[in-house]
């Protein structure tokens, strides 16, 4: 295993570590204090076709404030594919000190003709209040594998308002489609892969037209907008 690899593991091993016991499924918005979700696809000899897709959206009302959204997908079988997306949306509605991370990690291990593709999404609306660090990370990797193709894409925006709500039905909505778009859209670039250059435009169109449904729905600002891509 190579230095990159066991550096990729011991980044994502650390996220899911702190990440697993809180991750939930899409429901209601609840409250919690330390937000963190997982989407882990893990395709096997029995399973050769695996992937997870999570969205989750809560309400965060604590002065201190850690919430990590972490996509992750490992394939190590001949032939095999895992697929894996998640979509947070943060709402701190207090004035707090808050940490956002948000990182895609794929990689592929000792497989011919294999693939994995990680999509995460983190989408923060804050009051004026709040202190906001956000990091924004991509990580792939391939060792032993030849024919073997990853694919990441991590998507940030912090954005600020008077006063915070959840965001409108119709935005959810709306935002809710743009994810299934950039999903579709990693899938397609593992088949066919763009050129660099254009696959770093698409991302930044993707990036402005999310930034846009999100400030248009709250007639807010944007603190902070980051994309991030691996091939």
């Amino acid at each position: 295993m190579t230095a990159r690899v066991v550096a990729a593991h011991a980044v994502v091993a650390t996220l899911l570590l702190a990440g697993a016991a809180q991750a939930t499924s899409r429901g209601p918005a609840d409250e919690r204090r330390y937000v963190d979700v997982v989407a882990s696809a893990q395709p096997s000899e029995q399973r050769r076709d695996d992937s997870d897709t999570v969205v989750d959206e809560v309400v965060v009302r604590e002065s201190d404030v850690k919430a990590d959204a972490v996509s992750t997908s490992v394939t190590t079988c001949d032939g095999c594919r895992g697929q894996s997306a998640v979509l947070q949306v943060v709402y701190v509605t207090r004035p707090a000190s808050a940490r956002f991370d948000n990182v895609a990690s794929a990689w592929t291990q000792d497989c011919w003709d294999c693939r994995a593709t990680a999509l995460s999404v983190q989408l923060v609306v804050i009051g004026p209040g709040t202190r906001a660090r956000p990091t924004n990370r991509a990580l792939s990797a391939g060792d032993a594998c030849a024919t073997c193709v990853t694919a990441t894409a991590a998507f940030q925006v912090v954005a600020q308002v008077d006063t915070v709500g959840p965001l409108p039905d119709a935005a959810l909505a709306e935002v809710t489609a743009w994810f299934e778009a950039q999903a579709a859209a990693l899938e397609a670039a593992v088949v066919a892969p763009p050129a660099p250059r254009r696959a770093e435009r698409a991302a930044d169109r993707s990036l402005g037209e999310l930034r846009r449904l999100v400030v248009h729905a709250f007639d807010g600002r944007t603190r902070s907008a980051r994309v991030a891509l691996t091939r």
